[in-house]
């Protein structure tokens, strides 16, 4: 039997299907929007390129996601330890003056420090299950779970700050 992602429209169909999961997950790692496109560009080609190491066509969604992930790690250690005052200042809650507008939910995911907030974007927003996050981002499922507890903890600490 011919590997289904040999055909090169179903392999498009099923980027086409992950490819708000993906950019999501991207941006959940690497914050800016230009840095998680690339590496969204970078995953698809190497997708491409190995698209006969998956085994199983029904798992499209970890396996892309995993390449993903590693394609972000990547990029972030290509990049230069510099940090952007803007960048920062983004992420501070908005000051208490300011009670009026509250801080969204996907503004304080992003707010978490990228490995937290990996996970919880892979465990919320992609229903990716702990077996499959710890695939994806190559740690336990221990590690996993304890990042789960610690980004909840601090999403309700973020909440509650507003």
């Amino acid at each position: 039997m011919v590997h289904p992602l040999l055909d090169k429209e179903i392999f498009c169909d099923q980027v086409i299907r992950n490819q708000e999961a993906m950019f999501r997950t991207a941006k959940a790692i690497l914050r800016q929007d230009e840095d998680a496109e690339d590496a969204v560009q970078e995953a698809i080609c190497a997708a491409y390129a190995n698209r006969t190491s998956l085994r199983d066509p029904a798992r499209f969604r970890p396996w892309v996601l995993k390449i993903l992930a590693n394609k972000c790690y990547e990029s972030c250690r290509r990049r230069r330890t510099t940090v952007d005052l803007a960048d920062i200042q983004d992420c501070l809650p908005a000051p208490a003056a300011d009670q009026a507008e509250r801080l969204s939910l996907w503004q304080a995911v992003m707010a978490l420090n990228s490995d937290l907030r990996a996970v919880v974007t892979l465990f919320y927003y992609e229903d990716l299950s702990v077996r499959e996050i710890s695939d994806v981002l190559g740690i336990s499922e221990a590690a996993v779970k304890t990042r789960l507890s610690r980004g909840r903890a601090r999403l309700r600490q973020l909440l509650r700050e507003e």
